[in-house]
């Protein structure tokens, strides 16, 4: 067995225990897992066995012993991703048992159970998540695994002039070179306020440079979602925030060193002069294919992974271009009809609406800190959103982390603002 087998097999071996006695070091724990995907950097059977799972079972455990806080899981937003699950497994049942998408029922359910498992996982994030200092924790873990991807992708960007795409991790939600990007964009806010707020100087520089050189790794992916994500992040970021003189440089200096690398092939493919290359005919198709199956199955569509050469023979002006949905609001259109689209956007709109009140109230009680993370949490959603135009990531776990995020942090405002010293921040602390 190769030796990077050995040593992940070995940790994790150690650790669950550990997950099971401290909840959220498992919970750190398969963060990691499901962000980093250790198991791409080994060579052997450590590549084939569920890292995921074998976390989170002690974890989920270990947290019926050992936590038991359900205080502040009960939100809006808990309760509207309650009733997507719920909607989730009606349009698969129905779809399942309806002629025309019975050939993707095993599909359908094998997807309903894994974002199912995304699902359980955010919930219990809230729950066990329940005070600032591990926010902050669980925020700088997962920096920290988007910060070791950036880190990566540099030295092989310098050497390649940019010729080549950037891609996630094999076998990953992030594997492909737009689901890289999307994430990478989701990052971004994550980087600029950790290194606003962070105590430490050093881990300030490094979120400062992690930050810079993130903007080329978007541009990098080649992925025009991704770079459509970028322009809506930090363009909304220099409209909104009070201190965009501080983010003006730093945007110039990331922009100005990814134009300098950028080769003729990168140019060519961002040109909008250009015509339409397969790619973009493919998410028209894509799209054509949703909006037409969706109008003949409004309430329930046609269930999870229902984007098959079946159902492109019917609903698709191109049959043999047979795609994912490439859009996340297209794809839910599809696969779970109108009422599944208005709830998942009632989830979008119900994080915004919590983020804004969260800025608001950290504000009028001086609470700098609340002010920034409302503000990081909700410049990653607009990431998410905005890159998801294009790509069909709607089940990502990122998002549904983040909204966990918005929900801790609202716990953390309701039953830690009375605490002394909560409010302020001390003079290392700057404020974004």
């Amino acid at each position: 067995m190769p030796i990077r087998d050995i040593i992940v097999l070995a940790f994790f071996a150690i650790s669950l225990p550990v997950c099971f006695l401290r909840p959220f070091y498992g919970l750190l724990l398969w963060t990691v897992v499901a962000f980093l995907n250790p198991q791409s950097l080994t060579w052997g059977p450590a590549q084939s066995i569920p890292l995921a799972m074998a976390v989170a079972v002690p974890t989920l455990i270990g947290f019926f012993f050992f936590c038991r806080n359900w205080r502040g899981v009960v939100s809006r937003e808990f309760l509207l991703i309650v009733l997507l699950w719920v909607w989730f497994t009606i349009t698969s049942f129905v779809s399942t048992n309806t002629p025309m998408f019975m050939h993707h029922a095993q599909d359908t359910w094998f997807r309903w159970e894994f974002v199912s498992k995304i699902l359980v996982m955010t919930a219990f994030t809230m729950a066990i998540v329940d005070r600032f200092s591990r926010l902050r924790v669980l925020v700088l873990a997962i920096a920290g695994c988007f910060g070791i991807f950036v880190l990566k992708t540099l030295p092989f960007v310098l050497i390649t002039g940019g010729a080549d795409r950037l891609y996630g991790p094999s076998n990953s939600m992030i594997a492909d070179n737009n689901d890289f990007a999307l994430a990478l964009n989701m990052t971004l806010p994550l980087f600029f306020f950790l290194a606003q707020t962070e105590a430490s100087r050093w881990l300030r520089r490094i979120f400062g440079f992690l930050f810079v050189i993130t903007i080329p790794a978007v541009l990098f992916t080649y992925s025009r979602g991704g770079v459509i994500g970028l322009v809506a992040v930090l363009g909304l970021m220099l409209f909104r925030l009070k201190r965009r003189l501080i983010l003006i440089p730093v945007i110039a200096l990331g922009l100005g060193a990814s134009l300098m690398l950028t080769p003729a092939s990168w140019r060519q493919r961002m040109d909008p002069t250009q015509s339409l290359d397969a790619s973009a005919r493919e998410r028209l198709n894509a799209w054509t294919f949703s909006a037409r199956l969706a109008m003949d199955y409004p309430i329930f569509g046609g269930g999870f992974d229902t984007f098959t050469p079946e159902m492109f023979v019917r609903y698709a002006p191109d049959s043999s271009d047979v795609h994912g949905p490439h859009s996340v609001y297209m794809g839910v259109l599809a696969e779970h009809g109108f009422i599944g689209l208005l709830l998942y956007l009632a989830l979008v709109v119900s994080c915004f609406a919590s983020t804004h009140h969260l800025v608001k109230l950290g504000r009028l009680d001086g609470a700098s800190r609340v002010v920034s993370y409302a503000n990081m949490f909700r410049f990653s959603l607009v990431g998410f959103l905005t890159s998801g135009l294009f790509l069909g990531r709607a089940y990502f776990d990122y998002f549904f982390t983040i909204v966990a995020c918005i929900v801790i942090l609202k716990q953390v405002c309701q039953f830690e603002s009375a605490r002394p010293g909560f409010a302020e921040l001390t003079e290392e602390e700057v404020a974004a």
